[in-house]
């Protein structure tokens, strides 16, 4: 394995010996263990494999039974939007007496409080089905026993030591006792889960298999919004539902991706066109919005995409503003990256996070400043694990969560200096200086194996996200006749050469001087389809040059 700095200060590692190998065999080395060209939705596990399932659905079936009243209490992301519209819809279309809460990310913050129990009270609920969220709501499971409703936890977090017993069912595939193959199933799918369980009590053979590829894309959305590692149960749906998206049954759906969808269709589709629009709504007004036009299959929809489209707009320009601002304030030297704020907003925080962690590749806490305290939302790269260091500091903090990568906090403002001074003087302690992203190619391809057949080749292994990513291909010694800026924007850059296919290096204008005084350069990209005016063309998007 051969290593290289590039131009973006990347390593790019690659193996000579994959010059010769054919692609299909190195993409089978890389997904041989969870590769089948030929799965499809009959091959998703049996339900009731998840423990508490029966329970959780006889407990429905009485409150059908009985005209109960059923709550379906969600959050306001997009996993939570998602698992509270596929029970909704299913409860709607067997008529099962059901709403759906979703708290306010600044008035309610994270997850459920006792007063939600009081107004569940106050309007006569008698059960109350939360998705994606309570495995560790112990106190308040107790609360709502105490005021006579019945609780039914869905979710797919990391189980604690102890768990709500009071619960009627807790279903969770990460449980110890849980018997069920794939502990990845995203919120989304533990509420399809249940939704299929019920659908076997209230459907017919024919109508369950219809339902359920009616509801695949929403689960799939769900899955692949809340980040998902793309294997076994996730790769299915999410391939089941990228062959029929041109025909979904969601209005809204077609609404969102009509005249930008093309045939080489794959998992980004979620990421820029569909579900940072339906997070726009809880980031820059009201998860409603996105759960109604979900759960909205009529003409109206149109109105309310331009809304939720508006705010998405809004919610780029915001995110722009404020991490300039931090670009400003911060301090790059430092291993960690700080930047508080008043005026920054709760929904933006994570995502200036996330960019400063991008740009730095060092871990960022992002701080929104209010009365009496800070709320933080925190980022690391692959190299380190913000948790690793935040677990040290836990007494400091009013109420956390976190993964290995991403976290969150709120801290008291008397305590935040002191908390911010010692996790500094830890982290500088450590050494980063050498920390860079790397990239490792799949394949050295020369330009002439490179066509529609090698894509096909490629694609057989579709679709592409989290842990089977998008191969990598380098080219050595690029033959290349001359190189533009791509139209009028300086930040883009073109090769032209002897072939017909594109060669474009988007946001590596800075480079131009550099590239063209070298007298010899290799290119690291990725392969895609161009259906630009619905002309096919085979398109290199280069990710790095060395």
């Amino acid at each position: 394995m051969q290593e290289h700095l590039s131009y973006k200060w990347n390593i790019i590692k690659y193996d000579e010996k994959s010059f010769s190998e054919d692609i299909e065999d190195i993409l089978l080395k890389r997904f041989n263990w969870d590769f089948n060209s030929n799965s499809s939705l009959d091959d998703l596990h049996n339900p009731y494999l998840l423990c508490g399932m029966r329970d959780a659905v006889e407990r429905i079936k009485k409150a059908k039974e009985f005209w109960q009243k059923v709550m379906i209490f969600g959050d306001y992301d997009v996993d939570w939007v998602t698992s509270t519209s596929i029970l909704m819809h299913f409860f709607k279309k067997v008529w099962i007496l059901a709403s759906y809460r979703l708290p306010h990310r600044i008035d309610d913050w994270y997850g459920i409080k006792s007063y939600f129990i009081d107004e569940f009270s106050s309007i006569w609920v008698d059960l109350v089905i939360t998705v994606d969220c309570w495995t560790r709501d112990t106190e308040v499971v107790k609360y709502a026993k105490s005021k006579g409703i019945d609780v039914i936890i869905t979710d797919h977090h990391t189980v604690p030591d102890i768990i709500p017993d009071e619960a009627i069912a807790l279903i969770n595939p990460k449980r110890g006792d849980c018997v069920y193959p794939f502990k990845h199933l995203s919120g989304a799918w533990v509420a399809f889960k249940l939704m299929s369980a019920l659908a076997e009590e209230f459907l017919d053979k024919k109508e369950i298999k219809k339902y359920i590829e009616e509801t695949i894309d929403i689960t799939a959305i769900g899955t692949v919004a809340d980040c998902m590692l793309l294997v076994w149960e996730n790769r299915i749906i999410v391939e089941a539902w990228l062959k029929q998206i041109k025909k979904s049954r969601s209005r809204w759906i077609r609404k969102l991706i009509e005249q930008k969808i093309h045939d080489d269709l794959d998992s980004d589709i979620f990421s820029y066109l569909i579900w940072p629009k339906l997070n726009a709504a809880w980031r820059m007004d009201t998860p409603y919005k996105a759960i109604n036009l979900i759960l909205n299959n009529s003409d109206s929809v149109e109105e309310t995409i331009q809304e939720i489209e508006l705010l998405n707009d809004n919610r780029k320009q915001l995110t722009f503003d404020f991490f300039e601002k931090a670009l400003e304030n911060i301090n790059s030297e430092d291993n960690i990256i700080f930047y508080d704020s008043k005026d920054i907003t709760h929904w933006i925080i994570w995502i200036v996070a996330w960019k400063l962690t991008e740009k730095f590749y060092r871990p960022s806490i992002v701080l929104k400043e209010e009365s009496d305290r800070y709320i933080a939302s925190c980022r690391s790269p692959d190299y380190f694990s913000i948790v690793d260091i935040l677990e040290k500091y836990q007494d400091y903090f009013l109420r956390y969560g976190w993964h290995k990568q991403a976290a969150w906090f709120s801290i008291a403002k008397e305590r935040y200096d002191d908390f911010k001074n010692e996790i500094l003087k830890d982290v500088n302690s450590l050494d980063f200086k050498d920390q860079k992203k790397s990239i490792s190619v799949d394949k050295i391809v020369s330009m002439n194996e490179l066509g529609f057949n090698f894509l096909e080749k490629v694609n057989i292994f579709k679709p592409f996200w989290l842990w089977n990513t998008k191969p990598v291909f380098m080219v050595k010694d690029l033959d290349y006749q001359r190189i533009v800026y791509l139209w009028q924007w300086i930040d883009h850059i073109k090769f032209e050469t002897k072939y017909w296919f594109k060669i474009i290096a988007f946001w590596m204008g800075q480079f131009m001087d550099k590239i063209k005084s070298s007298s010899d350069i290799s290119i690291i990209f990725e392969l895609n389809l161009d259906n630009y005016n619905w002309n096919k063309n085979l398109q290199l998007n280069i990710i790095d040059i060395i």
